[in-house]
């Protein structure tokens, strides 16, 4: 009597690969994996905010692992500007609103240079004076809680004795919350924003971890604040283990292993 191999089921591989990658994260997690050809890589996502910039008449090149795998758009992603600044790229999918992630974009010294002209067209008359310091502020009073916009940057001449605790990039204020009031036309203090945290203390957070073509992610629960590229601590929900990683997005970190 002949003997025809078995095979094995597609659940025992599945179940096979979520072990494996288990072990080799360490969290001590058995998560749904996705496949590396079901996958977006980076370079797609990369081709797709280029081709974005191209039609907005900017040159820059996006900050992502042309390598690493996401989870499957399949009706397409949306390329956009974080607070109208193209220096950060917002990725999202209208398919799932949990699906999103921010893209830091490199620009080349002919963007940097229309960018500068720019801001100088909405600098006040005290900043146009040769040889004088100037620093950002605000065309209009704010109150606590109020969100600054791009509109509301202007420039304005300091001294020496003022150059301290200011802003000169307009990308360091372009949607920060305020703490305290803040007058029109005065220098805005950085101890008058609100930290900008993309992690915050006791919030629900996105644990991704890509590698070699195989993308996991699992829930969990931020220890502490964290601004973009800073190290966090995470409790990993499913597992009650406390792992440290670093900040990559908006409610997002990558586990350190």
């Amino acid at each position: 009597m002949t003997h025809r191999a078995t095979r094995p089921t597609i659940a025992t591989r599945f179940s096979s690969l979520a072990v494996k990658i288990t072990v080799a994260l360490g969290l001590g997690l058995a998560l749904p994996v996705m496949a590396a050809e079901q996958s977006l890589t980076g370079a797609e996502i990369d081709h797709a905010i280029k081709a974005e910039l191209s039609r907005h008449q900017i040159a820059g090149q996006p900050q992502i692992n042309p390598a690493e795998a996401h989870h499957p758009c399949p009706s397409g992603i949306n390329v956009a500007p974080l607070f109208n600044s193209w220096k950060t790229i917002k990725v999202t999918c209208p398919d799932d609103p949990k699906w999103r992630f921010l893209v830091r974009v490199e620009m080349d010294q002919p963007h940097r240079k229309t960018a500068t002209r720019s801001t100088k067209k909405r600098t006040i008359k005290a900043a146009d004076q040769t040889g004088s310091l100037t620093a950002l502020a605000l065309n209009r009073s704010v109150v606590k809680g109020e969100m600054i916009m791009a509109e509301d940057i202007i420039e304005v001449s300091i001294s020496e004795q003022q150059n301290y605790g200011v802003f000169h990039s307009a990308d360091d204020v372009i949607g920060r919350q305020v703490r305290t009031p803040i007058t029109a036309k005065n220098p805005i203090k950085s101890r008058q924003l609100e930290p900008r945290y993309l992690v915050e203390e006791k919030k629900p957070v996105l644990i991704a971890y890509s590698q070699n073509g195989i993308y996991v992610e699992m829930s969990g629960i931020s220890l502490q604040n964290g601004q973009s590229g800073e190290m966090v601590k995470v409790e990993n929900l499913s597992s009650g283990k406390t792992i440290i990683g670093k900040v990559i997005g908006v409610r997002k970190i990558s586990p350190m292993h």
